[in-house]
């Protein structure tokens, strides 16, 4: 029999469980009216167009989203104001959208990154027109990742990123706000980056310029949209532009055209939009989290059409005190060199040093490292310490020497034709601890995007053995970042074998 003072209590936890499940249930429907609010309704193509006022201006206007906005703008109907730093190029998509379009367009020339005081050019050039659309989209990135100390030119790269990224906006704003205001209407579209809804290591100083523009964006809209005035954050992650370096667009990595479309459609609703479904849906789908790999073991990666991914773990496969002196004396005997890389026909040196040995060439990442055959008696010993214990052969070996915590090496898998198919690689290490991670490349659906591959990462102490065989080089890549804290030097020996045809087989 059940007590009857149980009987409130039962009575109130199904109250509070219903009351639960009715707020889950609204909050849900609410998000899925809004949701096909935005993206499938659409503020509408009157919602940004000449009732705002005759003229847009867009600022970087001759490439990527900026020239998208300009080119959607001018077939709603608008004149378009086309402002960048190169003449040539103003002149040839202004003489673009007229033909196509059948509007006016006005072209100013301003380098957004010169000391010079552009600002008064440029208000010249707009005095007297009824701007209804400003598009602050003017933005530098760096050319690659890197630690904030370590950027070249620094001191050129903060001014000019502080120029174009903020001044822009901050002064564009101040030229054409006061007019929308006198008529009540106008929209200001600034374009941020999602790199700058939370810090970007790496990307860091871009990364604080975006996050500026947003809470910029978010605090000036909250300001005059009392006043007919919407300023409108926008947030895009990779679209395929010369500055993403994304050539083929895909669904996650629009053309501008696409994206442009899809963020003017969130004008009037969002404030603050990642202006396409995809990018929205992108902030939900989480990033999985790396596995940790530190325990002694073989490790099965994964299993599919080219076979199976596999890596052997051996921490202490050189005990501490024979490691001790080892890397010493590889650290004093092997000759390192600082090689040049190429990317994108920009040369830059190599962040560590390296050394050969093998009676072949070893040609990767444009670098061909000559034919060694002279082995150091310590390398001959390990390389064959290392075949008894794994069965496997080599007759290569590439010494890397990372120097401090800033030496590294990037996303790369070692699949060069002269490895032959599914290569052996022995990865030996000594001297201070650094993390090795791994990630699976991505399955042809996702088009290249590594956001929310599969993850490892593994920590090779003085002394440890990692193995690699298998598929793990067609469907693993692998690196060596830079790291936060200070690193003493780390030697990695990493054993292979070289065939002299690209078809792998050894004569």
């Amino acid at each position: 029999m059940v007590a009857p003072a149980a009987l409130p209590a039962a009575g109130l936890f199904y109250w509070v469980g219903a009351l639960g499940a009715l707020y889950a249930a609204a909050l849900a429907s609410y998000r899925l009216l809004t949701g096909l609010r935005v993206w499938v309704l659409g503020s509408g193509a009157a919602a940004v167009g000449p009732a705002l006022g005759a003229w847009a201006v867009v600022t970087g206007a001759t490439d990527g989203i900026g020239k998208a906005y300009a080119e959607e703008l001018a077939r709603r109907g608008m004149k378009v104001v086309l402002i960048s730093r190169s003449k040539e190029k103003l002149d040839q998509v202004s003489t673009e959208i007229k033909e196509k379009y059948k509007v006016e367009t006005k072209i100013i020339v301003a380098d957004f990154g010169a000391r010079e005081d552009i600002y008064n050019g440029i208000k010249a050039g707009l005095e007297g027109l009824e701007i209804g659309v400003l598009v602050n989209n003017v933005g530098m990135s760096y050319a690659y990742p890197e630690y904030f100390i370590d950027i070249p030119e620094l001191e050129k790269t903060i001014d000019n990123m502080i120029s174009i990224n903020i001044t822009s906006v901050c002064k564009m704003t101040r030229l054409v706000l006061p007019g929308m205001l006198e008529r009540s209407k106008g929209i200001i579209l600034n374009i941020a980056s999602a790199s700058g809804m939370c810090p970007t290591p790496l990307l860091t100083l871009y990364s604080a310029t975006k996050a500026f523009v947003d809470y910029f964006s978010r605090g000036l809209h909250a300001e005059y949209k009392s006043k007919g005035i919407i300023v409108q954050s926008v947030l895009p992650y990779y679209v395929a532009t010369k500055m993403s370096k994304i050539r083929k667009a895909t669904l996650d990595k629009p053309s501008p055209e696409t994206y442009v479309r899809a963020a003017l459609g969130t004008v009037g609703l969002q404030s603050r939009t990642n202006g396409y479904l995809p990018h929205a849906l992108m902030v939900e789908r989480r990033v999985p989290e790396a596995g940790v790999i530190d325990k002694p073991g073989v490790y099965e990666l994964s299993k599919g059409p080219t076979g199976i991914s596999r890596i052997h773990l051996i921490p202490g496969f050189i005990d501490s005190e024979q490691a001790d002196w080892m890397f010493e004396q590889l650290l004093q005997d092997i000759p390192w060199g600082q090689r040049t890389h190429i990317r994108q026909e920009v040369s830059f040196e190599e962040p560590r040093l390296t050394s050969w040995y093998g009676e072949l060439p070893y040609t990767y990442s444009r670098i061909t490292m000559q034919p060694n055959p002279n082995w150091h008696p310590l390398l001959t010993m390990l390389k064959e310490r290392i075949e008894e214990f794994t069965g496997y052969t080599f007759n290569s070996l590439l010494c890397n020497l990372y120097r401090n915590e800033k030496d590294s090496v990037d996303w790369h898998s070692d699949d060069e034709p002269s490895l032959g198919k599914n290569p052996v690689i022995a990865s030996l290490s000594f001297g201070a601890t650094r993390t090795f991670e791994m990630r699976k490349k991505p399955s042809p659906e996702e088009d290249g995007d590594y956001t929310y591959v599969e993850r490892v990462k593994i920590p090779l102490d003085h002394g440890a053995l990692l193995v690699m065989e298998g598929a793990t080089q067609e469907d693993w890549q692998h690196r060596v970042p830079k790291e936060y804290h200070s690193r003493d030097e780390r030697i990695n020996l990493t054993f292979r074998i070289i065939y002299p045809e690209p078809g792998g087989v050894w004569k």
